[in-house]
């Protein structure tokens, strides 16, 4: 394509970081919009052992700092330099998101939160799929498994300090 997209918004979280297409978005000077940040916690077929903000690792850290899971979440995000969209719509969920910006994650905290990603997509868009095919068909995993963007360790060294 010869017109560089400005944005690129998708599913990201603690459990589904995105490192390698994060990599490459900013190899490309395309903003990294992580639309979920929280994992969608008042999703309908949510299963009990995938909602982050339970995570023992993000409660500890929340309880740290004096914060919510959610604020950890948020934060996480933000230190990490996406462009992070949580969805509420009540106004002290709004406020306390907000605050999130205010939360100082150390390196312990990033290399914590940084090892809970699980590659755990919480959207699959199972209506989108033809029949007979698998979630690892439709978002071509094998692909992505090997799809390296130059010097990912660095930059991604440079989100931890």
């Amino acid at each position: 394509a010869k017109i560089v997209p400005a944005v690129n918004q998708v599913e990201c979280h603690p459990f589904f970081q995105q490192q390698k297409l994060k990599e490459y978005c900013d190899s490309k000077g395309i903003a990294f919009g992580g639309f979920s940040p929280l994992g969608s916690p008042g999703r309908s077929w949510k299963d009990k052992d995938k909602d982050i903000l339970k995570d023992p690792v993000i409660a500890e850290i929340a309880e740290k700092h004096e914060v919510t899971p959610a604020q950890v979440c948020i934060s996480f995000g933000l230190h990490c330099g996406v462009v992070v969209i949580p969805k509420s719509v009540k106004l002290s969920r709004i406020e306390e998101n907000l605050k999130a910006t205010q939360v100082g994650l150390d390196s312990k905290d990033m290399h914590q939160l940084r090892g809970l990603d699980r590659n755990l997509r919480v959207f699959t868009f199972p209506r989108l799929m033809v029949d007979g095919m698998t979630p690892d068909i439709f978002w071509d995993v094998k692909t992505d498994e090997v799809f390296t963007v130059k010097q990912p360790e660095e930059k991604r060294l440079e989100t931890e300090n």
